[in-house]
């Protein structure tokens, strides 16, 4: 099984740009992704994760499985006849809201101002295979606080589902290796998002994590996180060093991951996130040294780890 992450560095709100951005990079390396099976992107890969507030990430908000997010990896999985996952900012219709009540959270989407419905948004990931079918849906469970201002919790949980990857045979295409059965590799597999990882509102509590439970439980075989985590490595380090992993955020990756350690059989890994700067609000509790100097000259508001990694 061969899997691929695009890590890159997506501009905030710069939807276009952004899918751009990741189209050139998968071009530029199709002679290495002609057999891959699974394609994983970072958290909201495409707007861009440090939005401040629900009316600023509004206008990005995309309908389940069904805005341009899903629409690039069902045209991706298609090209490179694999499954993609992505993550992106999910909207659920808005309803009305209950009479004579009027909460902060609602928004005016109407012309007549007494239009007022209440939104509800989720943090999600979308994976699709290349007959465009939709074969998983996540919604983040564990919300960070960049996420509170504007998502719910899943309230469903964690969820597992079982994906089936044909073997490549490239004579054939993949509706007729799919339809044959043939050597199918099944994989029952639980998809995350970045915060998910911790405990819950990070409420120190004795291994295993809730979202390592859930691995056991359900005998997962391949866990996906699609993440945008964050580094307190100071630009000048990111920049001089772009191909270096940030080794801190891979020993929390791994201590998160104790769990799964030593259990008696195996777990497939993929920790898809992305890379670059954002402007914007930063979380005081993530607040380092380095990151003060640069708020208060003016610099950059928050910084991503890279370092993605796929292990067993």
């Amino acid at each position: 099984m061969k899997i691929a992450t695009l890590q890159f560095s997506p501009r905030l709100g710069l939807v276009n740009e952004n899918i751009g951005q990741a189209d050139s990079i998968l071009s530029s390396s199709s002679s290495s992704l002609h057999d891959i099976d699974l394609l994983v992107l970072p958290e909201l890969a495409f707007i861009g994760y440090n939005h401040s507030s629900l009316q600023s990430i509004t206008p990005y908000l995309e309908p389940t499985s069904a805005g341009p997010s899903t629409q690039w990896a069902i045209r991706t999985a298609r090209r490179l006849e694999c499954l993609v996952t992505v993550g992106y900012p999910e909207l659920v219709s808005p309803t009305p809201p209950p009479p004579s009540t009027l909460q902060p959270t609602m928004l005016n989407l109407g012309p007549e101002p007494e239009r007022y419905y209440t939104l509800t948004a989720y943090n999600s990931t979308v994976t699709v295979n290349p007959l465009g079918e939709t074969v998983a849906h996540y919604r983040k469970t564990h919300l960070y606080y960049t996420d509170e201002v504007w998502a719910q919790e899943s309230p469903e949980g964690f969820t597992t589902a079982e994906l089936n990857f044909p073997p490549k045979v490239r004579t054939a295409p993949y509706a007729e290796q799919e339809a044959a059965r043939k050597g199918v590799v099944r994989h029952t597999t639980t998809q995350a998002i970045c915060m998910d990882l911790n405990h819950h509102h990070f409420i120190p509590r004795p291994p295993p994590s809730a979202l390592c439970k859930h691995v056991l439980a359900t005998e997962t075989s391949l866990l996906v996180l699609s993440t945008a985590w964050l580094t307190h490595l100071p630009s000048s380090a990111l920049l001089s060093q772009p191909e270096e992993f940030d080794l801190d955020t891979l020993a929390y990756w791994f201590n998160a991951l104790e769990g799964l350690i030593d259990i008696d059989r195996e777990v497939i890994c993929v920790f898809a996130n992305r890379c670059g700067e954002e402007a914007g609000r930063v979380v005081p509790s993530v607040l380092a040294k380095e990151d003060q100097e640069e708020r208060d000259g003016g610099g950059v508001g928050v910084r991503y780890a890279g370092s993605s990694w796929i292990g067993k």
